[in-house]
């Protein structure tokens, strides 16, 4: 007789292929317009001031990203199976470090990788040779609640969901988190690597022992908040330093108790 080892019975390698196509259409449908941009704009260095269609239909794509996301995670529900808990949309069991620590460890985790990135210089300028990134405080507003709601959905909550459920190890985890995450961000040029590697580490160390997303939506909307639309000032300084030593507080209680889970 000839032994034969499966990993994935073959229900569940339907099951993957279905996920997996998900993951894809979700992923193009919420950020395909901004990694096209991205592309153009790492290609070019130059901010290219679109007007007219391009403009508009790039604003479109944005809000529109916000119907596709929920979508995704009904289908994910209606057509996968997966939970609200394995979606991360239900808590599971108690948040370890509370609501506010995991909240604070995904501020730490934003405000790492953008460290990083600060030690390149800027890849793209605008036309006059400055930084580009100015916005008006409405269109702060509405850049941060879609980057916290769509980005942790449908890049970190969707993903793991059926990665966890097919029992992926880290290292393939990671690398399907950094394949989601970076594409978007390539207007950063090289630095987007160190930046996106930082964030996907810290969260999905994060993720895995909280597997709630809301306090990491909530964390990435108070961070671009605070840099699009709060004035350098004391409030400014004080939100960050609240939050760092929130998350750091969690990540040392998460990292003492390592051995306990996988």
């Amino acid at each position: 007789m000839t032994s034969q080892s499966v990993d994935i019975p073959t229900t569940d390698k339907s099951w993957a292929v279905k996920a997996w196509i998900l993951q894809a259409i979700a992923f193009v449908l919420t950020f395909g317009a901004p990694t096209v941009v991205a592309i153009v704009l790492l290609v070019n260095r130059t901010d290219p001031q679109w007007t007219g269609f391009p403009a508009n239909a790039y604003r479109i794509a944005g809000w529109a990203a916000f119907p596709f996301a929920a979508l995704a995670l009904w289908i994910a529900h209606r057509w996968l199976g997966l939970t609200g808990t394995e979606l991360g949309l239900r808590a599971g069991r108690p948040t370890r470090a509370g609501f506010l620590g995991a909240m604070g460890a995904g501020y730490l985790t934003m405000w790492l990788g953008l460290l990083g990135l600060g030690t390149f210089p800027e890849w793209v300028t605008g036309e006059d040779g400055n930084p580009i990134g100015a916005m008006s405080a409405w269109d702060g507003v509405t850049w941060s609640l879609r980057a916290g709601l769509v980005e942790e959905t449908m890049l970190l909550a969707l993903p793991m969901a059926i990665m966890l459920r097919l029992r992926w190890s880290w290292p393939a985890q990671l690398a399907v988190l950094m394949a989601l995450r970076l594409p978007f961000h390539l207007y950063y040029g090289p630095a987007a690597i160190l930046m996106a590697l930082i964030w996907c580490v810290l969260l999905r160390y994060a993720y895995i022992r909280v597997q709630l997303i809301w306090p990491f939506i909530a964390a990435h909307i108070l961070y671009d908040l605070n840099v699009a639309v709060v004035p350098i000032g004391p409030l400014r300084a004080a939100i960050t330093l609240a939050m760092l030593v929130l998350g750091g507080i969690a990540f040392l209680s998460w990292w003492r108790e390592r051995g306990r889970h996988s």
